[in-house]
């Protein structure tokens, strides 16, 4: 039998299943219900099917998914370059997985961010890859064949200082119907707000309505409160981001990279705590990470 249900706009039109124009069809909810089953105790990141984003940190994939598309995630920490850095890891895991991915990024070159990929990637060292003679045969040799393979890699880079929302929606818009992009990458969206004329919260507002528009993944850094929280090195939390109620408003997911040992002699700085703020089914947690500065990454602890 068949259980579909025919709606009308306005309080006394009738109910006639074929009066056309101002109704809508109500579904039932078995076909959806036989969907979840499908996916229950199933991994849920595959990319090739590019449904979640994966992050590339194995407990933080694990727990959340990665970053579903059609959403969007906010990342900030005490500093911006801890943020911009977990950003770049993020985008580089996808593309490296095949998943198209692009990055706005105001404050590094394209050649800055090749820099970082390549040395996250090898693990050689940047000062190395930027030195003259610092490495060997067997070393070039490597970068030479991860160069090779970047020749396929679908990341696309803006690093334009002065990019608008408009630029951006635009260029994501074309590349989504020529390489279905699946993940979008904004550092310093208070700067990209500024630069389009429109406060925080309407760009935020217009980025997870854009995410779900195009069912792209949309990952932006913003900046944290300056004031004494910073200056003691507190852990960091939900109320000290810059406008919190207006990202708690908008943003689906909300990360924070704290690196106690800045502020602590007694603790490593390059241990990293990543907290999960905010997330649309997780209660907040924490994951164990590690800087490694001189592969400009973060790992696994």
């Amino acid at each position: 039998m068949n259980h579909t249900v025919t709606q009308h706009r306005g309080g006394n039109a009738p109910a006639d299943a074929h009066s056309g124009e101002g109704s809508y069809d109500l579904k039932p909810i078995y076909p959806a219900m036989l969907r979840v089953m499908e996916l229950v105790g199933r991994p849920r990141i595959n990319p090739a099917d590019g449904n979640y984003v994966p992050s590339g940190f194995e407990g933080y994939d694990k727990r959340t998914n990665g970053f579903a598309r059609g959403t969007l995630t906010v990342i900030s920490g005490w500093t911006l370059a801890d943020s911009r850095n977990l950003q770049l890891d993020i985008v580089r895991h996808a593309a490296v997985s095949g998943l198209p991915s692009a990055i706005f990024c105001p404050r590094l070159s394209g050649y800055e961010i090749a820099v970082r990929i390549m040395s996250a990637e090898t693990d050689m060292p940047m000062k190395a890859l930027l030195s003259d003679d610092s490495l060997d045969e067997d070393e070039r040799g490597l970068c030479d064949v991860f160069c090779s393979l970047c020749e396929h890699m679908p990341l696309y880079v803006n690093s334009e200082r002065s990019i608008t929302l408009d630029s951006i929606m635009d260029a994501c818009r074309r590349l989504k119907r020529t390489v279905d992009l699946k993940l979008i990458a904004l550092h310093r969206i208070d700067a990209i707000a500024n630069n389009s004329g429109c406060e925080l919260g309407k760009a935020l507002d217009r980025l997870a309505s854009f995410a779900n528009e195009i069912d792209t993944a949309i990952i932006v850094t913003s900046a944290m409160e300056q004031g004494r929280a910073r200056i003691d090195g507190r852990r960091p939390l939900f109320l000290h981001l810059k406008n919190s109620e207006t990202v708690f408003q908008y943003a689906d997911t909300v990360l924070i990279a704290h690196r106690p040992g800045l502020y602590d002699e007694k603790t490593d700085p390059n241990e990293t705590e990543l907290i999960l703020a905010k997330h649309p089914w997780l209660s907040p947690c924490t994951f164990n990470l590690r800087l490694k500065p001189e592969y400009s990454k973060f790992t696994d602890q």
